[in-house]
């Protein structure tokens, strides 16, 4: 476990509307509890957290697209 790089992560995420936490294995989970633990506002603004094995940045970028895509068409028909 890597605090300054966790913290390096919450601090570029300063200023996002919604985060969607992905990643293989146990990464993404840490970073999680950094962010309850030290940064309350940036994990309330965590909408999911998913599991993704070492993707291409195409394959993240899609993978997110498709994410927001669906989860708003949820939001819409609520």
């Amino acid at each position: 476990e890597d605090k300054h790089y966790y913290h390096a992560v919450v601090e570029a995420l300063k200023g996002a509307e919604e985060i969607l936490v992905v990643g293989p294995a146990q990464a993404k989970l840490q970073l999680i509890k950094h962010m309850h633990a030290h940064d309350q506002a940036i994990a309330d603004k965590v909408v999911g957290v998913e599991s993704i094995d070492h993707p291409s940045d195409t394959q993240l970028v899609a993978y997110a697209r498709k994410y927001f895509v669906a989860k708003d068409q949820m939001l819409a028909q609520s």
